[in-house]
């Protein structure tokens, strides 16, 4: 458990890290010359930055259930880009997998509305059919087809279900596989298996009892400062935007190494441990 003192240091490194990586990766978009796969790699990098800096708001202010669920959510952001960087050979073609099991996705979203009628009064069934068949159009692009010809072969394999897109060209075909093949077995089981109930909503009743003598109903408080001293979820998340920003310096704004480590020495240093 933290000190107030040693939580403070920590959260304004995390605030500090999200606003660099924040600033790095606005700054890398802008210069230009990328494809569609930076599109993909580049909207992983900002949703990372996203539930990570849900981390800190759930620190700072002493909300638990929220620094879980954006822990859980950080870590299969973080598993996901890892998974796409960790072989160079395979980087396109698992950056676009993740791009056609996300239009997939909406493909079946879309039809699940259509057939179960669960529509906005303002959204038609015929907008929903022209918004599938555009999705669906994507998937035969030129980029696509080969990734699209191996989902499909991979769905066709499957009793139920779609196939997940790390599972595509003989790929890890469970999230605890994925972690296991990136050497994350243990972070799978402490934090997202250990998390699921919190972001599945099954652990209500945690935060409730009834008083026996008075028949009142206990609620725990919202925010408790005392639930919040566990520094390792800031660690987590902080170490997953050091990573992130790694490879958008090693990859795309080699010119950044030096003021990296300045950063590291003014900002990371002081609480590395």
């Amino acid at each position: 458990m933290m000190t107030k003192e040693e939580q403070n240091a920590l959260l304004y490194s995390l605030s500090q890290t999200i606003l660099y990586a924040d600033k790095l990766l606005d700054e890398v978009a802008e210069n230009g010359g990328h494809s569609e796969k930076e599109v993909i790699i580049f909207a992983l990098f900002r949703q990372l930055i996203e539930q990570v800096d849900g981390i800190f708001i759930g620190a700072d202010q002493n909300n638990l259930e929220v620094i879980r669920a954006s822990v859980r959510n950080a870590f299969e952001t973080n598993l996901a880009i890892e998974y796409i960087f960790q072989d160079p050979a395979q980087l396109i073609d698992r950056a676009l997998s993740y791009e056609v099991g996300s239009i997939n996705q909406d493909i079946d979203w879309f039809q699940m509305a259509i057939d179960e009628k669960t529509l906005d009064p303002e959204v038609t069934e015929a907008t929903l059919i022209s918004k599938q068949a555009l999705l669906q159009a994507q998937l035969i692009t030129t980029s696509l087809t080969h990734i699209t010809n191996e989902w499909n072969r991979v769905k066709a394999t499957l009793r139920r279900g779609s196939p997940k897109w790390y599972s595509l060209f003989g790929g890890p075909t469970t999230i605890f596989a994925l972690a296991k093949y990136l050497n994350m077995e243990d972070e799978y089981k402490t934090i997202y298996a250990g998390l699921s109930a919190t972001a599945h909503g099954t652990t209500a009743l945690t935060n409730a009892a009834l008083e026996d003598a008075t028949g009142r109903v206990l609620l725990s408080p919202l925010r408790d400062a005392d639930k919040t001293k566990e520094e390792t979820p800031i660690r987590l998340g902080r170490a997953f935007l050091l990573g992130m920003i790694s490879k958008l310096i090693r990859n795309y704004h080699t010119q950044k190494e030096a003021e990296f480590g300045v950063f590291l020495d003014e900002h990371i240093k002081p609480t590395a441990s």
